[in-house]
């Protein structure tokens, strides 16, 4: 992966330094958008295996004093107990489903906005710098490749 970056790089700047470093300002907003989209679905994460564990230590301390929860009748407790913390982690995996949608939208929508930017800049120096079509799709793939 450490090659492949570095080597897209060279390559990108090799072809067209100043596509290529225009290229470079994709780079900052890409990993932004990851990083938030992972530290969401880790803290919703988190969440969701806390409210799963505290549902597995319901069942385990009732199945282990079965005997004691029947003599006091507290089975319909129990039950309730486990089913509104299963409750609780079901909304947790929605969430994490929403923050993944919308995350890796943002994701494909900064990376989409970069492709726009690069070919839009590529065709200003086609005609003005005397790039060719080649080389512009060349940079664009390598650098994208190498971020």
């Amino acid at each position: 992966l450490l090659t492949t970056f570095v080597g897209c790089f060279i390559i990108g700047f090799i072809r067209g330094w100043m596509l290529a470093l225009v290229m470079l300002a994709c780079i900052p907003p890409n990993i932004l958008s990851f990083a938030i989209m992972s530290r969401l679905r880790s803290q919703i994460s988190a969440r969701r295996q806390a409210s799963y564990a505290d549902a597995g230590n319901v069942v385990e301390q009732t199945i282990g004093a079965i005997k004691t929860v029947i003599s006091f009748n507290g089975e319909k407790k129990a039950i309730a107990l486990y089913n509104t913390l299963t409750k609780r982690a079901y909304k947790a995996t929605v969430l994490e489903g929403i923050a993944t949608g919308l995350g890796t939208g943002g994701i494909f929508s900064v990376f989409f906005c970069g492709y726009s930017l690069a070919f839009w800049y590529g065709a200003k120096l086609i005609i003005n710098e005397g790039y060719t079509g080649g080389q512009v799709v060349n940079i664009v793939l390598a650098m994208l490749t190498g971020s």
